[in-house]
Order: structure tokens, then sequence, then C-alpha cells
């Protein structure tokens, strides 16, 4: 007997194989975090709910986030396909299931291109010292980012994960370098007067104040990580095999937390947590924009320019890096019939799906025009609302996996653990969180406290926006009954096949006269 793990009836869709290298897959996965920008929004807020504590609260919420991606690189060695959760989902648990989980991550995608957007006119104006941001200024930066951007990424894959590589490039190693001299500060005593020295307490789980000091951390964490598995949506276009494409996503991962645990553990010790110093980290004017704070601090005037550039380039490389993935998502369900066909074209010329890029990016324009006219922070509210969608999609990944790999994963123990067992406490973390997450979206002062007849702008944004892919899937369902009848990408789990006698003896004549390794994995299968 020996295991079949691999999805049938998967389909080409016309992408250029070999077009993305397996370090600009990678890169694709860093850049979809976007370190810079997200450490903006988020390291305040997080050292505000976990104090001291943050490097270790990040550590412990990467755990969860790390088993989804274990789920992400199992499914990608068994279907290398462009729609990852909705093939997955679909494939796995069902096609309503499996569309849902490839609305909530183009929903993600686009949520995240608006808040890129926002940051992008706040960085612009900082840059060209505009004090005041008028409307015209506002939208005339916003659609002209947009469109350069979607222009960019619909170049192709090769073009567009260069550029993106360049820019990823750029930012990490201003980060690197901010990160540096912060720690030369703090060696040299030059702290905020009120900042505590670095210990090891901070990476003692047992130190955590309270479970809602963690909770409340992990929400935080839960969007800083999000994005590393934009680069397995590209496995269709990465050099190497399915395994080697998945693997972009653990490294990915890998180092995103690393990036974050340090430069949290040298924000603690540089400038504190004392909300009475108004150079601390959760100072009421620094608390939405560390990274500008710090940089201000060490580098002086200057450095508010300088945080605005990292911030900038961290925005506009996480905007190509989460439209690429999006598009080629559109294209699969297009592709098996989930969605109208037109989404389903690929350009001769570049080999990229250019209809679904551009409809992913004048959506990103149309809300962002939106939200502009009901939210009173568009940054922090489609930040805050984001998660529901990331936990729903995340979700539908880790229990595609712990489906699909069931009946043959107890044969070993390895397998076991990494196929079933951590997807299924990421699943459940998940769902738990997004049910928290969706009750306290329902206070109208959640977020920036906008509202719309008493319901937050939060909980429009993140739940409503995601319930509105209900009567959408019923609409495709209507004019694409085939993949809803699991025609198109019919139910398929990882299951034992009776060997072949004659194979095997054909498999041990042909690798009889190879090395004592080969012969020795050859019986082992």
């Amino acid at each position: 007997m020996h295991e079949e793990t691999t999805m049938h009836g998967l389909k080409a869709k016309g992408l250029k194989k070999g077009s993305v290298s397996q370090t600009a897959a990678v890169t694709i996965g860093l850049a979809a975090t976007a370190p810079a920008y997200s450490l903006t929004g988020a390291l305040g807020h997080g050292a505000f709910e976990s104090g001291y504590q943050l490097p270790i609260v990040l550590m412990l919420s990467v755990i969860p986030m790390f088993f989804v991606a274990l789920s992400y690189k199992h499914l990608t060695t068994s279907a290398p396909d462009s729609g990852t959760v909705f093939t997955w989902g679909s494939k796995a648990i069902g096609p309503r299931f499996g569309w849902f989980g490839g609305w909530s991550m183009l929903l993600a995608s686009v949520l995240s291109g608006v808040a890129a957007t926002q940051i992008i006119v706040n960085s612009i104006a900082i840059l060209l010292n505009v004090s005041e941001i008028s409307p015209w200024f506002q939208f005339s930066i916003a659609i002209l980012f947009i469109l350069s951007s979607t222009y960019l990424t619909a170049l192709g894959a090769k073009e567009s994960s260069r550029t993106t590589l360049i820019l990823t490039i750029l930012q990490y190693g201003l980060l690197i370098s901010l990160a540096a001299f912060l720690f030369v500060e703090v060696a040299q005593e030059n702290t905020v007067s009120t900042a505590a020295p670095i210990s090891l307490e901070w990476f003692n789980p047992f130190a955590i104040s309270s479970f809602d000091a963690f909770l409340n951390g992990f929400l935080v964490a839960l969007f800083i990580f999000w994005g590393f598995d934009a680069s397995l949506a590209m496995s269709e276009e990465t050099k190497g095999n399915a395994e080697q494409a998945g693997r972009s996503g653990i490294i990915a991962m890998t180092i995103t937390v690393i990036t974050y645990v340090v430069f949290a553990t040298a924000a603690l010790a540089y400038a504190g947590i004392d909300s009475q110093d108004s150079a601390s980290l959760i100072a009421k004017d620094n608390i939405d924009s560390a990274v500008t704070v710090l940089a201000t601090s060490i580098i002086g005037t200057n450095g508010t320019m300088v945080a605005a550039l990292i911030i900038a380039i961290s925005a506009f490389s996480a905007t190509m890096s989460t439209i690429m993935p999006s598009a080629r998502v559109a294209l699969a369900m297009a592709t098996y019939k989930a969605i109208p066909r037109h989404f389903s074209s690929v350009n001769h010329a570049t080999q990229t799906p250019k209809f679904a890029t551009w409809v992913i990016g004048l959506m990103t324009l149309v809300i962002y025009i939106s939200l502009s006219l009901i939210s009173e922070s568009i940054v922090k509210d489609t930040i805050q609302s984001v998660s529901i969608a990331v936990c729903t999609y995340y979700t539908v990944a880790a229990l595609a996996c712990v489906l699909y790999f069931h009946r043959t994963a107890f044969n070993h123990w390895h397998t076991a653990l990494s196929q079933v067992i951590f997807p299924a406490i990421a699943s459940l973390v998940l769902i738990v969180v997004g049910v928290l997450q969706a009750w306290n979206m329902m206070d109208p002062d959640y977020g920036s406290g906008g509202s719309i007849v008493g319901i937050g702008a939060v909980f429009l944004i993140g739940v409503v926006a995601l319930l509105f892919g209900i009567p959408l899937m019923a609409m495709c369902h209507v004019h694409q009954p085939r993949f809803f009848r699991g025609e198109t990408l019919p139910l398929e789990r990882a299951h034992m096949v009776a060997d072949d006698p004659a194979t095997n003896g054909l498999q041990i004549n042909l690798t009889i006269s190879e090395t004592p390794k080969q012969i020795k994995e050859t019986k082992l299968k």
C-alpha cells in the first residue's frame, strides 16, 4: 500500500511556469505582510495591550499562523493551483466552502489595498510637506497610486515580482538600519527615561498580565502576520516543483516573525510604555505611528521623511503583492466555473490575468472612495475589520488540510501532526478569535467611532462585507450550477492505494544500479 496525496482534475490556466523565482516567491510573501506599515499601525497598539510582554505575545500568536502555513505547504505540494484556498476548500470540504474561502481572500486583499492607499496618501503628504490633506489631493494621490500599482502588476509575473523584490529589499534595508540604530542607543543607554531595560521576562509567557492582554495582542498580531500566503498563489508560475513552491510560505513566515520580534524588542527597550511620557510608544500622539516616532527620535527632523519613505515603499509593495494572488484566485474561480468566465481570460503577451487584475484594482479604488465618506480613520477601520476575512479563509485552508489528509496522515507521526492535528488546532483558534472579533465590532465605538444608523463602520466593513458574499454566491449558483454540483472540482481526499506487483518489480529493476541511498528510498516507498 502507498499514499495517493495528489489532487486530480486541476486545470492549467495559461500562466507562465518559471516566471517567478524561488527568491521572488518568498519576497512576495514578505512584501504582502508589509512590515513597515504594519509595525507603524500595530506596534503601539500591541504594546498598549500586552506591555513589555509583546515579544512573547508575538511569538505565541504566530503559532496558529505557523500551523496554517503548514497547511498551505502540504496543500500546495498536493495541488499547486493558483486558486489556493478556493481550490483546496472545494476539493476537500465542498464547493460552497471553497467559494466562500475564495471570496474571503479577495475581500481581505481589497481591504488591505484600501488601507495601503490611505497610508500612501498620508506618506506623500509628509514628503511634500502638505499640512492639511484636501479632498482633491487625497483622491488624486489615491487614483494615481491604485492605477499605477495595478498597471505594474498587470505587466506580468516576472516584471511585477522583480519590482516587488526591489521594493522589499529597500524596505527591509531601512527597517534593519532603524532597528540597529535603536539597539545602539539602548546599548549606550540613550533611551527614553521611563523605558525599562531589556529583560528575559519579556519572553516569559507566564509573565503576561491577563488573558485579555494576550487576546488583544493576538488580534493585533493576526493583522501583521497575515500575507505570507501571497506567494503560494503564484505556485503555478514559480520555478521548481510543487514541494519547493510550498516552502516559500514557511520561509516568509519565519523571516516575518523574527523581524517583528526583534524590532518590537528594540522599540520597547528604547521608548518604553509609560503613557504619561510623550516619547513612549503608547503616548497618545505616538500610538498610531510608531515607526515615524522612532525614526524622528533617532535621526532628528529628517526622520519623519525617512519613515514616510519606508512606509510608502511598504504600502506600494504590499499592494502589488496582494493584487497578484487575488487576481489569480479570481482566475481560478472562473476557470472552474465558479464565477463569470470573463475572469478566466489570460493576456497572451504577458500570460497574466489582466482582466481580473484590473477589476480588483478598480474595486479597491471604488471601496476606498466609499469608505472615505463614512470612516473617520480608513487605516484603523480597515486594519481592524480585515481580521474577520483573514480568519475565515485561513480557517477554510486549515480545515481543508485536515479533511484532505486525514485518511493517510496517521501512517506517520510527523504527518499526523503537521497535516491534521496542528491545522485542526489552528482552525479552532481562528474560529474562536473570529467570533470574539465580530462581537467586538458590533460596538459602534469600536475602531474610529464612525457609524451608520448605529452600526459601527468596522462591523460594516468587516462582517457585512464578508456576508455579502452569500447573495453573490447564490447568484453564481444560478448562473454557474456545474461548479456547485461538484462537477468542475469534485470532492476528493488523499487515500491509500494498493501496490501493483508488476510496478514494484519494475521499480526495483530500474533502481538496482543506483546508489545505496536511492535503493533504500525506493524500498521505503
